[in-house]
């Protein structure tokens, strides 16, 4: 489905030479624009997308100002032509970042788990280095007065080869495979790769100068957070900051961020839904009483992600589980029956989708929110109030006091200057 979209949805060469930041900035706002044109909010959310930032988002009631953007390219390649890859990305992304200073740019080759669509696409990631106008304007007319902002970054890197002043090139991402693995290559995936009739061996690398770089998807741009925490302070508005070692962490603070939101409130949880990847379903919450976990996909990181908080949820209720399909058996995922083995012992059972079928399955696809959806119409209830910023802050530090928060394990000699 990734292929065809990009086949026959792609976005137009020529919005490389007109795309500005401002327009990215007005979509995300633009979300927004069915509220009621006098709805405030106690918080608004400035910084990392992803699907544990909704579920978090949907706990505080609060909208996100994202920085940072994807999009991808109609653009026919060779899965292992890493070089060819390299040229195609400069010529999307040297009109966009000729004409944008405030732009940062990082292009994802990932032979792994996008080897299909490298043959006809580039994916690229756009990020903030300040905050537009259009966000400053809604935070000065959607903030109720004492509000504040809560600002999400994230510290998580990632080897990335220097293109040009502000354009990096990144092989890989989350999964099952450091960033070394993918530029030196392993023997299990050389296999893997002779199985895909790949030719390519012993990783993909370019004779360029790489550094650690912010990880392209979620990886946090340390120049954005200081314009943001200028801004408020230009507009003396209070600010609150969340730093994560890694989006795993992001998906940890949401699950009890939900967890802690149904204690304060009395509410008993009825069931723990897992998602993963691009299934999210982030109002659940509000219509069911179910806690929510999301993995950010359904490799062997994001397995041991839910090993890890296993044992925080509650006993005898449901886990609701929904693995993305990815069609693809790459070394990395995580079989069916693995995933049941964790789980076993918990009453649960997936939902909407066929683990026999995983992750071949791409009728799970338009399964899985129909599935919850009736589920959530058989357990309704109705969420009085969201969290509190205060409230978050509380919950922080007791997880904080527990030694649930990671850092990330960087050689000093790694760290190097962004972009």
């Amino acid at each position: 489905m990734a292929v065809w979209a990009t086949e026959n949805r792609p976005q137009n060469r020529s919005l490389s030479f007109n795309l500005t930041t401002s327009d990215l900035a007005q979509w995300n706002v633009s979300q927004y624009d069915n509220l009621d044109p006098d709805r405030r909010f106690d918080t608004i959310v400035v910084g990392v997308p992803s699907g544990a930032t909704a579920h978090l988002c949907a706990s505080l009631g609060a909208p996100l100002l994202a920085d940072g953007f994807p999009i991808t390219f109609s653009s026919r390649g060779k899965p292992d032509d890493i070089s060819g890859y390299q040229q195609r990305s400069v010529d999307l992304l040297t009109p966009i970042l000729n004409h944008n200073p405030d732009l940062l740019a990082v292009s994802v080759f990932d032979p792994i788990h996008g080897r299909q669509q490298i043959k006809r696409g580039v994916s690229i990631y756009l990020k903030l280095a300040t905050l537009p106008d259009h966000y400053k304007r809604f935070i000065r007319e959607r903030l109720m007065p004492g509000g504040s902002l809560l600002l999400l970054t994230c510290s998580s890197k990632w080897s990335q080869y220097e293109i040009g002043a502000r354009h990096r090139l990144q092989i890989g991402g989350y999964g099952g495979f450091t960033d070394q693995e993918f530029i030196r290559g392993t023997p299990w995936l050389d296999d893997w790769l002779h199985e895909e009739g790949g030719v390519q061996r012993s990783g993909w690398r370019l004779s360029r100068h790489w550094t650690y770089q912010p990880e392209a998807q979620w990886g946090s741009i340390s120049g954005f957070a200081t314009s943001v925490r200028d801004h408020a302070g230009d507009e003396g508005l209070p600010i609150h900051t969340l730093s994560f070692s890694s989006i795993d962490e992001v998906s940890r603070t949401a699950f009890y961020a939900w967890q802690w939101l149904f204690y304060l409130l009395g509410i008993q949880p009825g069931a723990i839904l897992v998602e993963s990847g691009p299934q999210m379903n982030p109002v659940i919450g509000l219509r069911s009483p179910v806690i929510p976990l999301w993995l950010p996909a359904t490799c062997s990181r994001s397995h041991l992600l839910l090993q890890g908080i296993l044992p925080d949820f509650p006993p005898r209720i449901p886990v609701l589980f929904q693995a993305w399909p990815t069609g693809n058996l790459t070394p990395d995922v995580i079989p069916a029956k693995i995933w049941n083995t964790t789980l076993s012992g918990r009453h649960g059972r997936w939902l909407g989708g066929d683990p026999l079928r995983f992750p071949g399955d791409f009728s799970t696809i338009t399964q899985m929110t129909p599935a919850i959806e009736d589920w959530s119409k058989r357990h309704t209830h109705k969420l009085l109030r969201h969290l509190r910023g205060s409230e978050l802050s509380e919950l922080q530090a007791l997880l904080a006091s527990s030694g649930d928060q990671a850092e990330d394990q960087l050689p000093a000699e790694t760290e190097q200057t962004e972009f």
